[in-house]
């Protein structure tokens, strides 16, 4: 008697009916991988081996897929480096069934950024040339003063102090989240609907982090996922590039402004930024950091990077207090 067949052996049976390359075998899904909005699987085949996606078969869904496409394209031809899509048998490059569509990815061999003078200086100026490069790509138009993250996580920073507080209610603890307030408070400011305005916006990546930025050898694979790519501010990718690159994973000073000026500097060998992003942009670089660390302690559970809510109250305002101080420096030279 036949085993029953499942998803992944329909799966392979698409990719066999649909695509020419020889043998086939039964797909696995990545376990490790981030699956936001699409399942993400791997497939060996006789010609190599393929990242298989899986999306709803929605026109809005399929129009962006296509977009993707194009931005990739464009970019393999301005020699940034992306992971190629497989054409189907017809040319296609999206497979479209009944209620769900395909596409075939290449893999790539190499693994997440892992951060060094090196990588640093290699994504920084990436993601200038990707400014540059595609100023006047066409794209569809969106709201580009709303990006991710340029509002203020009030209620989620509230949150996190309630949990922290439920840890350790100290007078450190407070004076923590006070220093955090007003690096907030200060951040509304400089980043709100009228200052938003004098922003420099075109296309962007939108997810810039390392887990985006596929290395081999400390030479630059690839860059992946461009799902959340369009039309935006040019501070959300520096906010993104900075707070996960430079700012997370440390306390100490003398190393947040090594690595950020590194960043910048190459950064800026493909784009300048204007006084008035600089100004906003360590606001900006807070405000994300704050949101990303506030809303993940609440949905893995107390503990994000081997850190409690309390531990994180402590390292937020450190690093927090060191933003403040360079937009300081930026807006009255102090």
């Amino acid at each position: 008697m036949n085993a029953p067949r499942d998803s992944l052996d329909i799966l392979a049976d698409v990719i066999r009916q649909h695509y020419d390359l020889g043998r086939v075998d039964r797909p696995a899904r990545l376990e490790a991988a981030h699956q936001r909005r699409h399942q993400k699987i791997v497939v060996n085949t006789a010609l190599g081996r393929f990242l298989a996606k899986t999306y709803k078969r929605d026109p809005y869904v399929l129009d962006a897929l296509r977009f993707q496409h194009r931005l990739s394209d464009f970019l393999a031809q301005n020699n940034v480096p992306v992971a190629g899509i497989q054409p189907a048998s017809d040319g296609k490059r999206i497979v479209e069934l009944d209620t769900w569509a395909l596409e075939l990815q290449e893999f790539v061999e190499g693994a997440s950024m892992v951060v060094s003078k090196e990588t640093l200086a290699i994504s920084a100026e990436t993601l200038g040339k990707f400014h540059e490069v595609c100023r006047d790509f066409p794209r569809p138009e969106r709201d580009t003063r709303m990006w991710r993250f340029s509002e203020v996580p009030r209620s989620s920073f509230a949150a996190l102090y309630q949990m922290a507080k439920s840890q350790e209610d100290s007078d450190a603890l407070t004076a923590h989240c006070n220093r955090i307030a007003l690096f907030l408070r200060d951040a509304a400011e400089a980043l709100s609907l009228e200052q938003r305005g004098r922003f420099e916006t075109g296309l962007i990546h939108g997810d810039w982090h390392s887990g985006n930025l596929i290395f081999r050898d400390e030479r630059l694979a690839a860059v992946v996922d461009l799902e959340f790519a369009g039309d935006g501010c040019y501070l959300e990718d520096l906010a993104y590039a900075i707070s996960n690159l430079c700012v997370r994973t440390t306390m100490r000073e003398e190393r947040l402004a090594k690595r950020t000026d590194q960043l910048l500097d190459h950064y800026q060998r493909y784009r300048t930024l204007s006084y008035y992003e600089e100004a906003a942009l360590y606001y900006a670089v807070g405000v994300k950091h704050i949101a990303t660390v506030s809303y993940q302690i609440q949905q893995q559970g107390a503990i994000v990077a081997g850190h409690t809510a309390a531990s994180w109250m402590e390292r937020l305002a450190i690093q927090c207090g060191w933003l403040a101080e360079r937009a300081q420096k930026v807006r009255w030279g102090k």
